[in-house]
C-alpha cells in the first residue's frame, strides 16, 4: 500500500519538548506515512530531519520581533501569516500531501487556512496553554472550520481552551508518551564530575541538586529556580541548581542576561550551573534530587522524563504538569507566585525523599509508553484520511 503524505508545520528551528514530540510522531508513523516538514531555518530540527531523511522547506523566521505590542502585533502577525500561507500553498501544490499536521502553535491558524483553500484535512496537535484571549478566540474560530478534522490535546487543561461547541467535539485528549528506558538508567558519575569542573570545587557528600530543563525563555520562568536556590542557600542548605537548555530568540537572550544579573545579585554564582542544550538528559536526571517545573505547561514532557527516572517533581498547582502528576498520584505542588510556598515545596522534597511516590510515577509512565501512543495516533491519522 502506498504511503499517505503528511505536511508538518514546526515553527521553531531548535529541539525542545514540543519538537521532540513532533519527531516522535513522525518516527512512529514512518512505516505508514511519509513526511515533509516546514521549518523556519537550519538548526537542531533540520539536523534531526536529515538523520531521518525527511525533506524540509525553510519558511523564514516565524516569531515576532522583541518589543512588538498592541496593534503592531496584529499587523506583524497578519503580514507574517499572509507570507507563510502563500509559501505553504506553494509547497502543498508541489508535495501534494494527504494530511496537514500542525503541532507548532503559530501555525495552527495557517494550517486551517491552507486546508480550507487547498481542500486538505488538517490535524492540530495542541501542546500549549495560551495565555492571551485573542489567541484563544482565533483558535476557537479556526478550529470550527470544516478543514480541521482532528484536534489532539496533550491534557484536559489544554483541550478545555477550545470552548466553541463545534470545535470542542473534535478534541481528543492524548497524553504524550515517554521512552521510559531512555531515562530510567542514567549515569550520574560523569555529570557530577562535570559540575565539579564548572563550579571549580568538589561537591560534598549530601549536596542536593535541583534541575530545571527547558528552553531559556520567559514563560519557562528560570528566574523562579534562581530565587529558590538563593532562599535555600540562606537557610543553610547545600544545594546546586542546574539550568538545562539555552536561548532561541533575541528576546530569550535578553531574558538570559536578566537571569545572569539575578544570579549576581542573589549571590548564587557558585550554586547555579548553566548546562546548555543536552542530549544526555537521562544522566542529568540520575544526578538530580528534585526536578523543578515552574512553567505553565500544557503537559510537561520533562515531568514524564523525571518520573521515568524515578525522580520527584515540584510544580505549581495550576498547570498541565499538575494535572499529569495528580493523575499519576505523585508530585509536590506550590501556589503560583508565592515565594514561600515554592521554596518550602522544594525544601520538603530535598529533605524527605518519597520512594513510594517515585514508584507511582514510574508505573504511570510505563502505562503511557510509545507503543500505546503509536496505536492511538495512527488510528487518528487514518480516521482523518477516511473522513
Amino acid at each position: 500500500m502506498q504511503k499517505k503524505k503528511v505536511l508538518v508545520w514546526e515553527t521553531l528551528a531548535t529541539v525542545s519538548g514540543g519538537q521532540k514530540m513532533t519527531l516522535t510522531v513522525m518516527d512512529m508513523l514512518s512505516d505508514k506515512f511519509e513526511f515533509c516538514c516546514l521549518i523556519p531555518a537550519e538548526g537542531m530540527m533540520s539536523e534531526e530531519l536529515k538523520k531521518r531523511s525527511i525533506p524540509y522547506v525553510l519558511m523564514g523566521d516565524q516569531t515576532l520581533p522583541t518589543g512588538v505590542k498592541g496593534k503592531q502585533v496584529i499587523f506583524r502577525y497578519g503580514w507574517m501569516s499572509v507570507k507563510n500561507v502563500w509559501k505553504s500553498l506553494g509547497v502543498i501544490r508541489k508535495y501534494k500531501p494527504d494530511i496537514l499536521y500542525a503541532p507548532g502553535p503559530a501555525a495552527l491558524p495557517w494550517s486551517a487556512v491552507c486546508g480550507t483553500l487547498a481542500h486538505k484535512p488538517v490535524i492540530w496537535h495542541l501542546h500549549h496553554i495560551f495565555l492571551d484571549g485573542a489567541t484563544k478566540k482565533l483558535l476557537n474560530l479556526c478550529g470550527n472550520w470544516k478543514s480541521v478534522r482532528e484536534i489532539i490535546a496533550v491534557s484536559n487543561c489544554v483541550g478545555d481552551q477550545i470552548v466553541n461547541e463545534g470545535a470542542h467535539r473534535k478534541v481528543k485528549i492524548l497524553y504524550n508518551p515517554v521512552d521510559v528506558e531512555k531515562y530510567a538508567n542514567g549515569d550520574a558519575t560523569k555529570i557530577i564530575a562535570e559540575l565539579e569542573v564548572k563550579l571549580g570545587r568538589k561537591l560534598r557528600e549530601g549536596v542536593k541538586i535541583v534541575t530545571q530543563i527547558g528552553a531559556i525563555t520567559k514563560n519557562k520562568r528560570q528566574n523562579v529556580l534562581i530565587s529558590v536556590i538563593a532562599n535555600l542557600k540562606n537557610f543553610g542548605e547545600d544545594v546546586v541548581g542546574l539550568i538545562v537548555g539555552d536561548t532561541v530568540t533575541e528576546a530569550d537572550r535578553i531574558f538570559k542576561r536578566e537571569l545572569e544579573q539575578q544570579i549576581e545579585e542573589s549571590g548564587t554564582k557558585n550554586q547555579i550551573v548553566w548546562m546548555g542544550f543536552r542530549s544526555d538528559i537521562g544522566d542529568i536526571l540520575a544526578a538530580t534530587d528534585c526536578v523543578f517545573v515552574p512553567s505553565e505547561e500544557g503537559l510537561s514532557l520533562v515531568a514524564m522524563e523525571a518520573m521515568s527516572a524515578k525522580r520527584q517533581v515540584v510544580t505549581m498547582n495550576s498547570s498541565g504538569a499538575y494535572e499529569l502528576l495528580n493523575h499519576a498520584g505523585c508530585g509536590t505542588f506550590y501556589k503560583e507566585d508565592d515565594e514561600s510556598s515554592v521554596t518550602n515545596a522544594v525544601k520538603k522534597v530535598l529533605e524527605t525523599p518519597n520512594a513510594e511516590e517515585t514508584k507511582r510515577g514510574y508505573a504511570f509512565c510505563r502505562e503511557h509508553t510509545n507503543a500505546n501512543f503509536k496505536k492511538e495516533i495512527t488510528s487518528l491519522f487514518f480516521e482523518c484520511v477516511k473522513q
